[in-house]
């Protein structure tokens, strides 16, 4: 993760806060499966992050191939926040 926020031209702090809402998101998720109000809260977090990281491969001009795991997890993480409970 490191190197690819170097090539983003992203500074080093900032990897460090994506990281701590990537674990919390995360844990939120895990925690959704005994108290599930926080489910389409974190999948939502989830989801900003990928646009964030989609929108990072772009900017770069990355090939496709390697923005296919941040579009598959954003449309999970938007399936998730947005399914009626």
């Amino acid at each position: 993760m490191k190197e690819e926020f170097n090539v983003y031209g992203l500074p080093a702090l900032l990897l460090y806060v994506v990281g701590g809402f990537k674990v919390i998101a995360a844990l939120l998720l895990l925690i959704g499966i005994w108290t599930p109000t926080v489910v389409a809260p974190a999948a939502s977090v989830v989801s900003v992050l990928m646009i964030g990281a989609i929108l990072m491969h772009l900017k770069v001009r990355d090939p496709m191939v390697k923005s296919l795991p941040a579009i598959s997890v954003l449309a999970l993480s938007l399936f998730i926040s947005l399914a009626p409970t």
